[in-house]
């Protein structure tokens, strides 16, 4: 079953969130060899003619179905570069050098949420028995460090520098993973590096079964050198350091007058979101808590309409979402939200969230009946605030980081343009005048699922400065606080507050 994280789904009121054929070669030629690929991990070739078929068939959906795949790349240069990657699939590919070059491909848009959906055959491969690396990361400034051991060397350390693994220099990992980054212009690769380094170790070079580390211990500046043998999922996600990952954490500060509602996710059924909403604020009132604190630092997305159930609470004022958007319908839209049950139950989501809305359900009604290709603009609209007897009148912080993603930055940016609050901490992963709202279509071969965004949104103040949402105190973890744990951005947050100051 397949897993959305980090997207905003369709039909937000607000944000209308609804937006070469080759002939196949004789079944001879499609008897083909496996591949061996890592540790006796075997791959089945695909050959050249199905895999062509594919990648021009992404190449059409993508222009198809999105508002403006040229955004951020001259559809000259698009075509010119991917004309070259194209000309790689010069021979029979197993489905992970396949994806390398899908991988390229998406990367040249520089869009968070177009991209190429799934794991490259890692997931496969280490259900064989494939081996990983044996170390979660950490990535700041073109560093890589130690982060999470799962190895048996203990003398390794947390905030431990890699300088080299097998021997292949970090800057040059970095520098040969980064044409499979999706990094939006001034964006940050950090979160995308650290989440797929096991992964790109395997895919771009091989790397299984051991893995000799060359490293600089903390405190040191001596360059050490060890081999590690590398380890099962199996071991890794029983070795994995316990985090409280709780959807939804609240907790109240009587003394201090400071409530904490940590939001790690907008993937919540409807019902589900505003029953934790209804208590929560219930209890703020109740014990008049005068200061809340939402921190958002790890929330990657999900349904977007939940983002005005959540502000309903927090504003009396009639806010603005949404200054401007675009969707564009398309028959592969269209398909993906009649069909695909996940989308089909976002709708329904979107639904609860929004009432008994008529405009709402002319909206839905407009994108399924609008010609395929037509692009549907809709001008910035006041949202008028419903009655919240539990709605809170208080001094309101938003905490953010690099890992702040999709709905979680429509949030921040909320918040930040209609002034109902300050964001602290780092900017967020993702614009908030950006193209997003997903859509999902596989590939007819190789069955490789692809997303691509329909619509194109502005934020509530109008512009487009191509940044995340920038805090109004900006703060960022030292080398020092990764290592001793320190939650820097929570406690200046609390000074903040102790201090009473303002902007």
């Amino acid at each position: 079953m397949l897993y959305f994280s980090g997207m905003n789904f369709l039909f937000n009121k607000s944000y209308f969130i609804m937006r070469r054929n080759i002939i196949l070669l004789s079944l001879i030629l499609l008897v083909i060899p496996s591949i061996l690929f890592g540790q006796g991990f075997k791959q089945k070739a695909i050959s050249k003619a199905l895999l062509l078929e594919d990648y021009d068939y992404m190449l059409k959906t993508l222009e198809d179905t999105h508002p403006n795949l040229y955004a951020y790349i001259p559809s000259k240069e698009f075509r010119k570069k991917t004309d070259e990657l194209r000309k790689l699939i010069d021979k029979s590919l197993t489905k992970t050098e396949f994806f390398k070059i899908l991988l390229r491909t998406i990367a040249l848009v520089q869009q968070d949420h177009t991209m190429v959906f799934g794991d490259a055959g890692f997931g496969a491969f280490l259900k064989s028995g494939g081996l990983a690396f044996p170390f979660k990361v950490k990535y700041d400034s073109d560093h890589i460090y130690i982060n999470e051991n799962y190895s048996s060397n203990t003398d390794i350390t947390k905030g431990s520098e890699l300088i080299a693994i097998n021997r292949v220099p970090v800057s040059k990992i970095i520098d040969d993973f980064t044409p499979y980054l999706r990094i939006r212009p001034n964006g940050f690769k950090g979160g995308t590096i650290e989440y797929n380094w096991m992964r790109y170790l395997w895919m771009e070079y091989g790397f299984d079964k051991e893995f000799t580390l060359s490293y600089i211990l903390p405190g040191e500046d001596v360059i050490r050198t060890n081999t590690v043998e590398g380890v099962s999922i199996a071991h890794i996600n029983q070795k994995k350091i316990k985090k409280n990952n709780e959807p939804f954490i609240f907790n109240i500060d009587k003394d201090k007058s400071i409530a904490v509602m940590k939001i790690n996710t907008f993937q919540f059924d409807f019902d589900v979101f505003d029953a934790h909403l209804k208590k929560s604020f219930k209890s703020i009132k109740e014990n008049k808590i005068e200061n809340l604190i939402i921190d958002m630092r790890d929330n990657g997305g999900g349904n977007a309409n939940l983002v005005k159930t959540l502000v309903d609470y927090l504003s009396s004022k009639p806010y603005v979402e949404v200054a401007f958007s675009q969707v564009k319908s398309s028959k592969a839209a269209k398909k993906c939200y009649t069909t695909h049950p996940i989308f089909i139950n976002a709708i329904e989501q979107a639904r609860k969230a929004e009432g008994e809305s008529s405009s709402f359900a002319k909206l839905i009604d407009d994108f399924f009946k609008s010609k395929d290709g037509t692009v549907t603009s809709f001008s910035k609209e006041e949202i008028i605030p419903s009655k919240n007897k539990y709605r809170f009148s208080g001094q309101l912080y938003v905490l953010s980081s690099h890992q702040t993603f999709s709905a979680a930055t429509g949030f921040c940016v909320t918040v930040k343009d209609n002034k109902l609050g300050y964001i602290v901490g780092e900017e967020t992963l993702d614009n908030p005048t950006d193209y997003g709202c997903i859509m999902l279509f596989p590939l007819p071969n190789t069955k490789i699922n692809i997303q691509n965004s329909i619509q194109y949104t502005v934020r509530p103040a109008g512009y487009d400065d191509k940044h995340g949402v920038l805090p109004d105190f900006r703060i960022k973890e030292s080398y020092s606080d990764f290592l001793n744990g320190t939650d820097k951005v929570m406690n200046y947050t609390y000074w903040l507050i102790n201090e009473k100051i303002k902007l």
